[in-house]
């Protein structure tokens, strides 16, 4: 329990540091002083640190160090969930099914052209469609896990789906216009 703490202690206080340091360095560099007075709203050396700290670095930093425990979270319980150290986003077919959206949306761009072409190949027309097509790869997964009650089974059924996408892809991709 004492060697546990420790390192939970440890880790928190590289978390710390590294967050300090994510925010001190950039394009321009803010000394820590500097950014523990903008916490604390109090004098700062340039006014500009203060709003490049509190409206950029920080919220920044945070949201990195929210999605990477997330990240971590949901590594392991996908990993605990199949009993398997290597279990992954791959082994359900999430990521190919990620693939699968944004190839869709992609030719689908190229075949209306002009407009639609424009409109379609957006940053988040291709984000949704990235979204789109992993939810409905992960709907069809759960839909097979009520029938199949055995995790190496429904582990198989994902590579199953991740080898479909990937193979509906290789085929869009082979009848693409360019």
């Amino acid at each position: 329990m004492q060697k546990t703490s420790l390192y939970l202690l440890g880790g928190l206080l590289l978390l710390l540091v590294l967050l300090m340091l994510n925010i001190s360095l950039g394009s321009v560099t803010i000394p820590l002083k500097d950014i523990l007075a903008s916490f604390f709203n109090a004098e700062v050396e340039k006014e500009t640190w203060r709003y490049i700290i509190l409206d950029y670095r920080l919220p920044k930093a945070i949201t990195a160090v929210l999605v990477g425990s997330g990240l971590a979270l949901s590594g392991l319980l996908m990993q605990t969930l199949f009993r398997n150290p290597l279990a992954g986003p791959y082994v359900l077919g999430l990521s190919s099914g990620a693939s699968l959206g944004v190839a869709i949306v992609i030719l689908g761009g190229a075949v209306f052209g002009g407009v639609f072409s424009t409109l379609f190949l957006s940053k988040f027309t291709l984000v949704i469609a990235a979204s789109l097509g992993s939810i409905l790869v992960l709907l069809a997964v759960l839909a097979t896990s009520f029938r199949v009650k055995d995790t190496m089974a429904l582990l198989i059924i994902g590579l199953m789906f991740a080898s479909l996408t990937s193979a509906v892809v290789s085929v869009l991709s082979y009848f693409s216009p360019s």
